[in-house]
């Protein structure tokens, strides 16, 4: 799976029989489409100032109460009267630095337990102007009206807690490091109210000091306040953060001050569950097996002082968790899958190596789940985590069982790293894996990884991650290897310039990581412009062309692999968010093997081939949203038509069903000259009375794997963090029977009773 860092995502190559490029051709020829593209665009530049952070800060005061705040979205209490109020907001985007179109204002109180944050979101045409879609947590920041802080607790300029919330109250929390590496799946406890009036919409959060991250005799914080408006798709700050950055981006930070603080006391998180689990198999409609199962378990955390936490885990489930999404992949780089299991996402930015996406010593699927995404028993785990304006440190031990005829596996993670001066850091990490003796062969595997890495950040506009990596497998499996990868480049306003440069050798095996491919060295650099000159018309806002290049080596000799070039001569964004654009792409392909996607046999040799994309993506704040995207063209020695396509019906944020759907065409491809179309339908209904009780069904079907799946889950959060889910799966695909070489047809069936019990002490 190519991954392209803020540019274009990876398409299927398409070949066509007129377009012959040398290998060797490819770097001038991305060269020349890059110098014309600069000479065309740089007479038309009308960009605004990337401004650096005020020498001096913002100063904003919070005022202490000592009445009982009912937290309900009213902000009636009469201590909000006399708090002061923040409202010089300014618009990032469209029009940098612009008052906010709509005013807010914030006040923000504090007592011993909690800070309190109080947001009064003024709309011209009361409820008619709000933008919501759904009640998920973590919502679509960019589809949806929205008031958030994010709050630099240490005030080291880089890492941040982040709560969000939408007009209907749901919940958006993120862990961000250095505006860069986001954990968007973390779950904070805090909670909000919301209420719709007229003249606009309130918020009203309590966030408790015991989830915020602090030094000792702490007096102040730093924070930057933002608000949406997606009926204008406007997006605005307090303090002002250039259009090149999120609103995550510290160093811009305003300084809040007055607060007290509590001084660290002993804060203890229980949350143990009971599960009930009912299952069956069948073959062809008859049942093998059936089972149900009682589980206790549960997690502690305890915050063992404001930058410092040990989590630990025990007959560790995810019952609960979202489902994998199934794809058609039609490259020859394995797919990553994201992690959704909630113990492994707390703290896991501190583990995420930015540098090359598809190169991670540490991905968390490889424990607890086997190589086709089904789960093997956990049996206890730990983690600490610690951070402060010195270093960030972190550390991973957990148990797995053994299933079937795979043995047991102990897995060990440790990470530190050193925060430089400015905003650069140097970091190293390892890993550890540790499978005991198998039962047919009655050997053992052992693998240690190590990894170091670093960031750097001289300019606000100028960023640079690397990392080199190597690992080692002793025992049933025997290899080492090596990997690196470099990711630097250069964003303002109204250009990114970047290149990654990432090679990883034959033998290069993190068996608690992973990597899409081995034996590569990829070169890549890639231009987008963000252009808005004055002569575009009002309902056009930005005009992005841009160049995108991968250059693939085999690492053992240096010879060409694959590459591509990637050239968008016409992207829009229009003012209400919608896009269209249109690409082409020159591939060339040099296969030292026969390739087989989708089953197809394609021989080894050279192949050369020209692709065209449009695609299309209307308001997806609306209540009917739609989006496509029509790959077309020529694919190794044949032909390959793609369409994506994603229609959203959202009537009111209490309904909301979507629909995706993937249609791949093949025309006479490899030895037998082969035709052949595949299906990849999907859709989920989401129902809900209010952001704490949902019910989410999610249907797909895959006509290459035969594959149905099902997932219905209804989630009732009864107090914060505190949940009872209901869940059933369907599972239905054809499997060969080795001994009668027979297609059956395979049914797994499951039931999920599941209480949580969140209490704080």
């Amino acid at each position: 799976m190519f991954m392209v860092k803020g540019i274009l995502s990876s398409q299927t190559a398409l070949r066509t029989r007129f377009v012959r490029i040398k290998a060797t051709d490819i770097p001038q020829v991305s060269s020349v489409l890059l110098i014309g593209t600069l000479f065309f665009t740089t007479s038309f530049l009308c960009a605004q100032e990337t401004f650096e952070p005020p020498a001096t800060p913002s100063y904003v005061s919070a005022t202490k109460t000592n009445i009982s705040m009912q937290v309900d979205g009213l902000l009636d209490e009469p201590d909000w009267e006399r708090a002061a109020s923040i409202s010089a907001f300014v618009q990032k985007d469209p029009v940098q630095g612009d008052s906010i179109s709509m005013p807010t204002e914030v006040k923000i109180l504090f007592d011993q337990d909690y800070l309190y944050v109080g947001a009064f979101c003024h709309t011209k045409n009361g409820r008619k102007d709000i933008r919501v879609q759904n009640f998920q947590r973590d919502f679509s920041y960019f589809q949806n009206d929205l008031f958030g802080i994010a709050i630099d607790g240490f005030m080291d300029k880089r890492n941040c807690l982040v709560f969000q919330t939408n007009p209907y109250g749901a919940q958006r929390e993120i862990l961000v490091m250095d505006d860069q590496i986001f954990n968007r799946e973390w779950s904070g406890l805090w909670k909000v109210r919301t209420q719709i009036t007229d003249a606009g919409w309130t918020a009203e959060m309590a966030i408790p000091w015991k989830t915020l991250r602090y030094p000792d005799n702490c007096k102040q914080m730093g924070i930057i306040l933002n608000r949406n408006i997606r009926l204008n798709n406007e997006y605005a700050s307090y303090p002002a953060v250039p259009r090149a950055f999120t609103v995550y981006r510290m160093p811009y930070e305003a300084i809040l001050t007055g607060i007290e603080p509590p001084p660290p006391t002993v804060n203890i998180q229980v949350n143990p569950y009971a599960l009930v689990n009912f299952s069956t198999e069948k073959k062809d409609g008859v049942s093998l097996n059936e089972k149900t199962e009682i589980k206790p378990g549960g997690e502690v955390k305890w915050v063992m002082s404001p930058s410092s936490v040990l989590d630990l885990t025990f007959n560790t489930d995810f019952a609960q968790a979202d489902v994998d999404r199934q794809v058609v992949n039609l490259t020859r780089f394995s797919v990553l899958f994201p992690e959704r299991r909630q113990f492994f996402l707390e703290g896991n930015e501190i583990y995420y190596m930015a540098a090359w996406d598809n190169l991670q010593p540490f991905f968390s699927r490889r424990i607890g789940l086997d190589d086709s995404g089904n789960p093997v028993p956990i049996q206890t785990g730990a983690r600490f985590t610690s951070r402060s304006p010195k270093q960030s440190v972190g550390a991973l031990m957990i148990r797995q069982s053994g299933q079937d005829e795979k043995p047991a596996s102990n897995f060990a993670v440790a990470r530190y790293s050193r925060n430089l001066s400015g905003q650069n850091r140097l970091g190293g990490m390892a890993t550890f894996r540790y499978d005991e003796a198998d039962p047919v062969s009655g050997k053992s595997t052992a693998n240690t990884t190590l990894t170091v890495d670093g960031f750097f950040r001289p300019t606000q506009q100028i960023n640079a991650f690397w990392m080199l990596s190597g690992s080692k497998t002793t025992g049933a499996i025997e290899d080492e290897g090596l990997s690196g990868a470099l990711w630097a480049y250069y964003s303002n306003n109204w250009i990114y310039l970047g290149h990654v440069q990432s090679f990883i050798t034959d033998e290069y095996n993190p068996r608690v990581g992973f990597v899409d491919a081995t034996n590569y060295l990829v070169t890549s650099p890639a231009v987008r412009f963000k252009l808005r000159p004055p002569w575009l018309p009002k309902f056009i806002r930005q005009y992005s062309p841009g160049l995108t290049t991968y250059f693939f080596h085999y690492l053992d000799d240096l010879t060409f692999r694959e590459g591509f070039i990637d050239y968008q001569p016409f992207s829009l964004e229009l003012q209400d968010g919608s896009e269209f654009s249109y690409s082409f792409r020159t591939t060339q392909q040099s296969l030292r093997e026969s390739f087989f996607p989708v089953g197809i046999e394609i021989a080894q040799g050279d192949y050369n081939y020209l692709s065209h994309r449009v695609s299309y993506t209307s308001d997806f704040s609306k209540k009917i949203a739609f989006g496509a995207n029509y790959r077309f063209g020529q694919y190794f020695d044949g032909q390959l038509n793609t369409l994506s396509s994603s229609l959203r019906l959202a009537p009111t944020p209490h309904i909301a069903l979507t629909a995706d759907y993937e249609w791949n065409e093949i025309r006479g491809l490899g030895f037998e000259n082969t035709s052949l179309t595949t299906h990849l339908i999907g859709a989920e209904l989401r129902l809900a009375l209010n952001p704490r009780l949902q019910w989410v069904n999610f249907y797909q079907y895959n006509t290459v794997a035969k594959r149905a799946t099902l997932n219905s889950r209804f989630v009732w959060e009864y107090k914060p963090l505190s949940y009872i889910y209901l869940v059933y799966n369907d599972n239905q695909g054809d499997a060969i029977d080795p001994e009668t070489n027979r297609t059956n047809r395979i049914q797994t069936q499951q039931g999920i009773f599941k209480l949580t019990f969140l209490r704080q002490f």
